[in-house]
């Protein structure tokens, strides 16, 4: 009886059609799956949301260095739980009067009447534009607008000054500017122990 041979290309045999099939299946699906994680990086970098607490303090040490500055950043829980504390407020419970805190956000800072950081840690908040500047922008605007202020408690701290270690927490909100358009802002948490000021 005579067995039949199925058609095959110069080279080609049976089993290697056979066995490369999978194989292309899997590099195709492969692309699928690769391209579809490269959309989903694009998107999430476009905005503030792929930066982190500690993307923030890596590029504010890299910026203390440049500047010959002995204190480091760290982030941290409990600086993390007052931003986002803070992110969670309304808009008008947010809001500085006359360079001043409400009374909610100083109550999450824990420098109100009271308060565990009132006249133990140096405290500096406020909020940075997070949509479309990436890490080095957010953290340029950190040290410019917010570190370069005077801590809100620091009328309270005469006679001391910042520890080198500086604790950092962040949380992303949002912010309604003129015209009515809302922008993402990352609101900053920053602490400092409050140390004495050495005398020579």
């Amino acid at each position: 009886m005579k067995q039949s041979q199925l058609p095959v290309k110069a080279g080609k045999t049976p089993f290697t059609l056979w066995r490369n099939q999978p194989m292309k299946m899997l590099k195709k699906l492969l692309a699928v799956v690769l391209t579809g994680a490269m959309a989903l990086t694009l998107l999430t970098a476009c905005g503030g949301n792929a930066v982190n607490d500690k993307n923030i303090a890596d590029a504010l040490n890299d910026m203390a260095k440049g500047s010959l500055a002995t204190y480091t950043f760290k982030s941290r829980t409990d600086e993390q739980a007052m931003a986002k504390a803070i992110a969670a407020l309304s808009e008008s419970d947010r809001h500085t009067t006359g360079g001043k805190a409400s009374e909610k956000v100083m109550k999450i800072l824990k420098l109100d009447k009271g308060g565990a950081n009132e006249e133990s840690r140096f405290v500096w908040w406020g909020a940075v534009f997070a949509d479309e500047i990436g890490t080095a922008g957010q953290a340029y605007n950190v040290m410019d607008k917010i570190l370069s202020q005077k801590a809100a408690n620091a009328d309270k701290l005469t006679g001391k000054k910042p520890g080198d270690i500086r604790y950092i927490g962040t949380a992303l909100s949002t912010t309604t500017y003129f015209g009515g358009k809302q922008k993402t802002v990352r609101i900053i948490v920053v602490t400092a122990e409050a140390e004495p000021v050495d005398k020579k």
